[in-house]
């Protein structure tokens, strides 16, 4: 039978999708378990990005078995898809912010910030160092959280704006200032040194720097997560300055000059590791001793060893061991002196202990746990002393906080129970700052959220949430005003009042495509603030300004 040539071919059926409404559902799922997490600000970025390569992983699965396609097509296109994703990462690196969110990218295999910058040409000395009694010479200033006395801030920066007097550049890392008389002391990272840099309050010029050839970056075990760089803030005392590096050198300088009179290499001498986040602790003088949060190897391993060196006492003249004792992982906190149930006292926060130290010989007095012991769920919050009985506590990543007393019996043990706790009153979940009290009511950043609560109680006066968000910032107390120092380096002032949110004022200080997690310093009228790329110094306007008789 002739065949008619000009009759075109059928066309071939094309291959129908199946179960077209699954991706749906997966989307749909995924929706629900987003916002579910929303409110976990801890989790919900980096939780969000595993969710949605899940998600994409799901509906690629999904098109390579039910797709209309041709199977050579559907793989192409999803193996195309996945070889761009894959390429990219391998290129790019995210900058994540303090929940884990990417605040941003930067080319891989390239140098860091830090290491492009050059060494500081510092030869010089601080010859007019003197203390003074406005001074903020330590971590959180002269108190057990970041208060500043004897002064009022003017809260129109309309009428009276703070004046910026200079900006620098600076190394990686999250050491605060230190601040006595016209020199701000820090640590940073530049390149393959990690400096101890004394600067000049007024010019921002450099006096002196002291370099130690060691680097302390995450990368190896986390990522680009955390970041390059010393963690710890300066300690001054008369004409001495203690610090702790990120991998743990310890080192007493002359203030004036930078010489070091003596040092230790605490992972070392100690034979601990380093935290997956670098050594935090900033250094504690208590009388003729210096305090150092040394830390301990895995339980098991501290056992077999026999340790006893967790917190440790050196002589400040010396340098030498006064004594060590304790079996406890370090945190991410410092030590504090206590007097607490009538005796004075160490109290650190160790990865999943509080612990209480003699001052004489270090032995421990009490231990009470404390949320977990990974680094998943780090502690950095200091534990605050809140009268001669209570200790307040905590926490981010979902924890919160809780209120301690500790008492003794009639046979002199201590006991410590709590008042209320993190199951009942999950508040004030701190991640990375410390909170501010006045006047029975605690101020602090509840995950990205500025929180007031009563001490007594835990329950929450007020609670809020701001556009742009605080962030995982740092706040300070200063008369009436709380100044808070956000995550993308925003300054703003809130009343501190249990009554309700209120902000006054709020001005950009550091750049927001760098995240700001280093604390404020404020010798007055002077503001120093710093990131890991950038530092400068505010003159704020005040109401009173400090006489040489005020009490600091």
């Amino acid at each position: 039978m002739p065949t008619d040539l000009t009759k075109e071919p059928a066309p071939r059926p094309t291959r129908a999708t199946g179960h077209g409404w699954f991706p749906m559902l997966v989307i749909a799922a995924a929706a629900v378990w987003w916002l579910r997490r929303g409110s976990y600000a801890q989790y919900q970025t980096f939780s969000h990005f595993v969710v949605l390569l899940v998600t994409a992983l799901v509906i690629s699965l999904w098109y390579a078995v039910c797709g209309s396609a041709s199977r050579l097509m559907r793989l192409s296109i999803i193996s195309g898809l996945w070889l761009v994703f894959a390429a990219l990462l391998a290129v790019f690196r995210p900058i994540y912010n303090g929940d884990m969110g990417i605040f941003g990218w930067r080319l891989r295999f390239t140098q860091r910030a830090d290491q492009m910058l050059e060494q500081l040409d510092a030869a010089g000395e601080a010859a007019d160092w003197q203390t003074t009694p406005h001074d903020y010479p330590r971590f959180l200033g002269n108190g057990y959280w970041a208060e500043v006395h004897g002064v009022e801030l003017e809260t129109d920066w309309q009428a009276h704006p703070p004046q910026e007097l200079w900006r620098r550049e600076i190394g990686a890392g999250w050491s605060a200032f230190a601040v006595v008389g016209n020199y701000a002391v820090t640590q940073e990272q530049r390149g393959e040194h990690e400096l101890v840099s004394c600067y000049r309050v007024d010019t921002g010029e450099p006096a002196w720097t002291h370099a130690d050839d060691t680097r302390f970056d995450p990368a190896d075990v986390a990522g680009s997560l955390g970041d390059v760089g010393p963690r710890a803030t300066p300690t001054i005392a008369g004409d001495r300055i203690f610090t702790q590096g990120g991998t743990g050198i310890v080192n007493c300088l002359d203030a004036r000059t930078g010489r070091v009179l003596w040092s230790h290499d605490t992972a070392e001498e100690f034979a601990v590791p380093v935290a997956v986040w670098g050594k935090s602790g900033s250094p504690l003088v208590v009388d003729d001793m210096v305090l150092i949060s040394v830390g301990a190897p895995s339980p098991t391993e501290a056992r077999a060893k026999n340790f006893n060196a967790s917190l440790v006492a050196f002589d400040i003249e010396s340098g030498d061991v006064r004594w060590s004792a304790g079996t406890r992982k370090a945190s991410y906190a410092s030590p504090v002196l206590a007097n607490l149930a009538g005796e004075r006292q160490i109290v650190v926060v160790n990865e999943s202990w509080v612990t209480g130290h003699r001052t004489s010989d270090g032995g421990v007095l009490w231990e009470h746990p404390w949320a977990y012991q990974d680094d998943d769920t780090a502690s950095a919050s200091q534990p605050v002393p809140a009268g001669d009985n209570r200790l307040l506590l905590s926490k981010g990543y979902g924890i919160g906080a809780s209120l301690l007393t500790i008492q003794r019996d009639a046979a002199g043990t201590f006991i410590v129970e709590p008042l209320w706790n993190p199951p009942i009153k999950r508040v004030m979940k701190t991640k990375f700052c410390n909170v501010v009290v006045r006047d029975g009511f605690i101020y602090g950043l509840d995950d990205v959220l500025l929180e007031c609560i009563e001490l007594e109680t835990g329950k929450v006066r007020w609670k809020k949430r701001r556009t742009p968000e605080f962030g995982h910032g740092q706040i300070m107390l200063i008369g009436d005003v709380i100044l808070v120092l956000s995550e993308t380096g925003e300054l703003a002032l809130v009343a501190a009042s249990p009554d309700e949110y209120r902000e006054l004022a709020s001005l950009p200080v550091l750049d927001d495509a760098n995240v700001t997690w280093n604390n404020p310093a404020f010798a007055p009228p002077y503001l120093l603030v710093r990131n890991n790329r950038e530092s400068a110094c505010y003159r704020l306007p005040l109401k009173k300004t400090p006489r040489p008789g005020d009490s600091q």
